[in-house]
Parts: C-alpha cells; structure tokens; sequence
C-alpha cells in the first residue's frame, strides 16, 4: 500500500489523477491530506480516487502509527513547508506527524516537491540534509514558467514503485 500526503500546492489538484493511476496499476492507496491541500480539493474527492476513507486529522486510532509501515509514503505535491517541517523532524500535524513515525521504521518515503521555483531554491539546504541523511529520496519538478511543477502522473507511478522494489531488496 502506498500513503499518498496530499498538501497545500495548487498541484494538490493533480492527486487525484495521481491516486487513480495507481488504483488502475492495482495499487492500494490510502491518502493523508493537510488542512491546506483541503482548501483546495474536497477530501471527498480523494475518497472517490482512493476508495477508502481520507485522513485530516490525528484520531485516537493514532493514525500516524497505523499507516507508518506501508510500502511507501508518498509526499505528492510536497510543499517547501512540508519539506522543511521533515528537515527539521517537526511533528505538528497528520502529514508531518506521519513522516517522522515512518522515518522511524525506516519506511521508503518519497517527495514530489511543487511550489515556485524562488521557494524550492530557499530550501534546497533542508532537501540536501534530507538527501544527506538517508532518510527520503526525491523526484525532481518540472523547472518551467518559474515554478517546480508536478512531474506527469506515469512518471511518479513509475518512480514510486522503483522505490517500493528498491526497498524490499
């Protein structure tokens, strides 16, 4: 199972295309969505794509250590903020709460960064510390029209598995 971290980027929009693609390669997927990303799509809408309940919140089914140990957690769009918070192991809501719990089991996470192009440059050094670390890998944006956008859908299928199959070896 893959844990699709939906957050606050306007390329949130594409997460739901994104959850679809793995459902049509028979992948399960369970999202988390940040109190941004549902200010831009409707966690309804990521119900549909997943097929399963979406988590916004910390319950006491302490959801963060349920879904800690999956296949992989997939950061997608990752936003400067998102990047930053798991840099510096600040845990203080689902996504971020999450990360730092599957860090801690040494689940494969992977990180779609999606903002503006003067952002992604700001935190390079907390990407580089992440890299240096171990502790995540990257797929690198679209460099385009002054922004880091969300690489095509396939692509990201295709990254995420590589590193679902890099894991298990």
């Amino acid at each position: 199972m893959i844990v699709l971290c939906v957050t606050g980027s306007v390329a949130a929009t594409q997460a739901i295309k994104l959850a679809r693609e793995f459902r049509r390669q028979d992948v399960e997927v369970k999202c988390f969505m940040s109190e941004a990303a549902c200010k831009i799509i409707h966690p309804n809408s990521m119900e549909f794509a997943t097929g399963s309940e979406v988590i916004t919140e910390i319950t006491g089914n302490i959801e963060h250590v349920k879904y800690s140990q999956e296949d992989l957690i997939l950061v997608a769009p990752a936003t400067a903020n998102t990047i930053s918070k798991f840099a510096h192991k600040i845990a203080d809501n689902p996504i971020s709460t999450l990360l730092i719990t599957a860090y801690g089991h040494d689940t494969p996470i992977l990180f779609v960064p999606s903002m503006h192009d003067s952002m992604f440059k700001a935190i390079e050094e907390n990407i580089e510390k992440i890299k240096d670390e171990g502790s995540a890998s990257f797929m690198p944006p679209v460099m385009n029209e002054g922004k880091a956008k969300f690489p095509n859908n396939e692509d990201i299928v295709l990254e995420s598995l590589r590193c679902i199959n890099l894991a298990k070896k």
